[in-house]
């Protein structure tokens, strides 16, 4: 059973718009430019009234509204809309600051993936049912007085001549609201104010790397449950189609995903295995050399020690193996810049190894030797899982390092460590209030993780 998890990007203030639909106003009065708004239902995916929007003539087609000096001011917003498509496949979200620049923003309604992002936006974008789709915008309100939401030609295009007959879509409960919970905490982690909040999933499957429409699988279902990081078992691709892995790295960039290559298998602890893992490493350095441009984000271990027959009989021995591993690998890692990840189960704290002369727990000799770390807190209520990271999280944020807690949607026992029986609705509830907890309180905290991406498909709603 593989685990794992790090750091790069789950916007947490879109998370918590799902909770906190507090000082929310629908925009009804908004002012349309080349596109026509005829009322096309009485109950769209959130029983308003839903509208055919049709876009007409040259240039933008927009339905625009200015912002009131009451929506205006300080802080932070969150700007959303539903749409469906009906024949305009790509849609935008933007805002216009005081300056004149508009930013947009492009979500694409067939294949639910987000295209270009403009700065200063956090995104949000999920599937509703039905072909409809939530777009949603995160931006600080200071310096803007109007937003939008448009029709486009394709990703990054927004003027063009319109076909009256087939640019066109459904838009339905346009909203703009202020978030009840304080922005800061939510959107950065301390000691990185422009990081979003990760939300990541392992991904043991390498023909999701190699295979075209598995890619868009995976991405298509990233996109629908906002997921920004994809840990994916990239021993094959890295030892024999490098080209695939690269291509696979591109596209999850260009859509804002973050991808960190894992390995794992729990004899590698072991000295007379760490040749195998070591020639992983190397490879992933020659990689990274290879194709600057689909540079990984981390290379990711997931060395699970305490499941070989070993452990039991002389655990300090493998814990010290594992830790020379890990040292060794960052060491080489070093040449191109690269962080390494580690899973370190949640309970390696009630272990003490001997090491150097002193005796500590193992899991502050784990965090020494890494730069981060994807603690497999594998419980379903918000209060285990604050309780279980709270040691590991303390001593990562002495020491400077990053870290992410991880859950399970296997169906395994006991069934206290998995959310398998409660499904996702329940799962998402308990995130949102993990997340709101653990960022505000730890500058270690990166976010959150899923594991895995098959058994995740398959978890009830």
């Amino acid at each position: 059973m593989f685990k794992a998890l790090f750091r790069t990007s789950f916007l947490l203030a879109l998370i918590l718009l799902t909770v906190f639909h507090v000082q929310a106003e629908q925009l009804t009065e908004l002012r349309q430019n080349r596109v026509e708004m005829v009322g096309a239902g009485p109950a769209g995916p959130t029983n308003k009234t839903y509208y055919s929007v049709r876009a007409y003539g040259s240039g933008a087609h927009d339905a625009i509204h200015d912002l009131s000096a009451s929506q205006q001011g300080s802080g932070y917003r969150i700007f959303s809309a539903y749409m469906k498509d009906t024949g305009a496949r790509w849609v935008y979200l933007a805002t216009r600051l005081r300056s004149g620049e508009i930013r947009r923003t492009y979500f694409d309604l067939v294949t639910g993936g987000v295209g270009a992002r403009a700065p200063g936006h956090e995104v949000g974008f999920s599937a509703q049912g039905g072909g409809w789709y939530r777009a949603s915008l995160g931006f600080d309100v200071s310096n803007v007085t109007t937003v939008y939401v448009g029709i486009a030609q394709t990703n990054g295009v927004p003027f063009f001549t319109a076909n009256h007959g087939t640019d066109r879509i459904y838009l339905s409960d346009v909203r703009y609201e202020s978030p009840a919970a304080p922005p800061e905490a939510a959107r950065a982690a301390p000691s990185a104010p422009n990081a979003a909040a990760t939300r990541g999933l392992w991904v043991w499957k390498a023909d999701t790397v190699l295979n075209s429409q598995r890619r868009q699988e995976l991405f298509t279902f990233a996109a629908n449950r906002e997921l920004n990081a994809l840990y994916v078992d990239a021993r094959t691709p890295v030892l024999h189609n490098q080209g695939a892995l690269a291509e696979f790295i591109r596209m999850a960039k260009a859509r804002g995903i973050a991808v960190e290559l894992v390995f794992g298998k729990p004899e590698w602890a072991l000295y007379y295995n760490h040749h195998e893992v070591l020639t992983l490493v190397d490879q992933a350095v020659e990689f990274t050399r290879r194709y600057p441009d689909a540079r990984p984000n981390a290379v990711h271990f997931d060395i699970e020690a305490h499941l070989i027959h070993q452990w039991q009989g002389d655990r300090n021995s493998v814990a010290n193996q594992l830790i020379d591993l890990y040292q060794e690998a960052d060491r080489r890692l070093a040449a191109v810049s690269m962080p390494l990840v580690v899973d370190m189960p949640v309970w390696y704290d009630i272990h003490m190894v001997p090491r150097y002369g002193q005796s500590r727990p193992l899991h502050e000799w784990i965090i020494d030797a890494t730069d981060g770390v994807a603690l497999m807190d594998y419980r379903d209520t918000e209060a285990r899982i604050l309780a279980d990271a709270d040691t590991e999280l303390r001593y990562a944020n002495a020491t400077g390092k990053s870290m992410v807690v991880g859950v399970e949607t296997m169906c395994i026992e006991p069934a206290s460590i998995t959310f398998c029986q409660e499904g996702d609705g329940f799962m998402q509830s308990v995130l949102r209030s993990v997340n709101a907890r653990l960022r505000g309180q730890y500058s270690a905290y990166r976010g959150v993780a899923i594991h895995h991406y098959e058994d995740y498909r398959r978890l009830r709603p």
